[in-house]
């Protein structure tokens, strides 16, 4: 679930929320790789920290742990909410950094190719000149078919000598 700007501003401390409010999209794209980098870590850590408070908390009210002290006040529910909109800007982070390794990716692929047809292109030819070559010629194929023991000639007539015979027995 979405949480809008308004309500992530709401959540966060002024620090917190220098670095989540740079991470939507117009401020995102201008970002160094180096400071992407860094705040993904930031980030991270923020997220785990309140991660661990939600935690706490559900125990807390659980009754399976004790309480940290005074200085914590309060459920669960608002350290999970914080969690989600570091969640929600380590998304955005993580993507933006997807999207520059892909641009880069296919950039290399463009260049590659590019060398790739300039060093065909400068080869010589593959293909050598049709002119005539002395060969052997055509590989000889034996025949692999039975030849019959009946020699062609006399098959037409032992046809013609049995119809000659039906018509004798006819008459």
């Amino acid at each position: 679930m979405t949480i809008s700007v308004k309500s992530e501003k709401a959540l966060l401390n002024h620090e917190e929320w220098e670095l989540v409010s740079a991470t939507h999209h117009p401020k995102l794209g201008g970002w160094p790789d180096a400071d992407l980098q860094a705040a993904r870590k930031r980030l991270r850590a923020l997220h785990d920290k309140e991660q661990g408070f939600a935690r706490q908390k559900r125990r807390v009210a659980k009754g399976s742990a004790q309480s940290r002290g005074g200085s914590f006040p309060g459920t669960a529910e608002r350290p999970a909410e914080r969690k989600q909109v570091f969640a929600q800007a380590m998304r955005r982070v993580n993507s933006e950094a997807t999207r520059r390794r892909e641009v880069a990716a296919s950039e290399q692929a463009r260049e590659n190719k590019k060398q790739a047809l300039a060093r065909r292109r400068a080869a010589p030819s593959a293909r050598p000149a049709n002119t005539a070559t002395a060969r052997k010629g055509a590989a000889k194929v034996e025949n692999t078919k039975v030849t019959t023991k009946v020699p062609g000639a006399r098959i037409g007539s032992v046809t013609k000598q049995t119809a000659r015979a039906q018509g004798k027995r006819d008459n």
